[in-house]
């Protein structure tokens, strides 16, 4: 064991085991990672006025046809999960609480191994 010094207090170097937590453990098995997107979008109910200006824009522009245009979020994340449902329900919390407005957004979700 060796013995080294941080703000002047004593601590003691351990070998590493097996046991530790996956981030400091290097004998772990590797844990599945998840790509995920979700895009948020205003509910059909819901008025869009920075669409409406951008579709107007575009009009000016001289882009024809554009009968309607809705502006959303795409959120792209990665995650470790220990398998497909976790990681799916990790994502689908995030949206409801965090990602999303559920009075006035919904959401959908795309999920794949990375």
């Amino acid at each position: 064991m060796e013995t080294w010094s941080v703000f002047n207090v004593k601590r003691k170097c351990l070998e590493r085991d097996c046991g530790l937590p996956r981030f400091n453990n290097s004998c772990s098995e590797p844990v599945p990672r998840y790509q995920a997107r979700v895009l948020v979008h205003l509910r059909p109910s819901v008025l869009d006025p920075a669409g409406e200006a951008t579709r107007s824009a575009a009009s000016r522009l001289g882009v024809k046809g554009i009968e309607r245009l809705r502006i959303g979020k795409a959120v792209e994340l990665e995650l470790e999960a220990s398998d497909e449902a976790d990681a799916r329900q990790q994502v689908e919390l995030l949206s409801d609480r965090l990602l999303a407005n559920p009075v006035i957004e919904n959401w959908t979700l795309e999920l794949k191994l990375s």
